[in-house]
């Protein structure tokens, strides 16, 4: 019975894992401001102290299709992240000025980052369905 509970433990914490944030191991922040932007949030760092500042979702054949767009404040930058492969994911700001496809790790993708401590950001992907978008944060 022990064993059985530890196995369905595992597969509770395995299926929430795709839910979950990519997250490196911890690691010095190699940008800053302005130099962060067109930069890989987590390559560089930023996404450790990362937080979901929206999201926007459509349900399609497949299922749930999300876009999220995360905020850092140690590296004062915006981008978005989607929950499949997305190479039309983008951040864009305000201003009209976009970062786009920033990379994808088996089970999500990210844009490259937007340096916008004043500027509002959104996030945005696209396919078959049309546009899905989160509202300027």
């Amino acid at each position: 019975m022990a064993k059985l509970i530890l196995i369905a433990a595992a597969a509770a914490v395995m299926a929430l894992g795709g839910q979950l944030l990519h997250v490196p191991q911890a690691q010095a922040v190699t940008c800053y401001g302005d130099y962060c932007s067109g930069q890989d949030p987590f390559a560089s760092g930023c996404a450790a102290d990362a937080h979901l500042e929206d999201g926007a979702s459509v349900y399609g054949s497949y299922g749930e299709s999300y876009v999220q767009l995360w905020w850092s404040a140690t590296c004062k930058t915006n981008w978005a992240t989607a929950n499949h492969y997305a190479p039309s994911i983008k951040a864009v700001q305000d201003t009209g000025y976009e970062q786009g496809y920033g990379g994808f790790d088996g089970a999500q993708s990210w844009s490259k980052m937007i340096y916008s401590p004043v500027h509002h950001v959104k996030a945005v992907i696209s396919g078959a369905w049309g546009v899905t978008q989160t509202t300027y944060i």
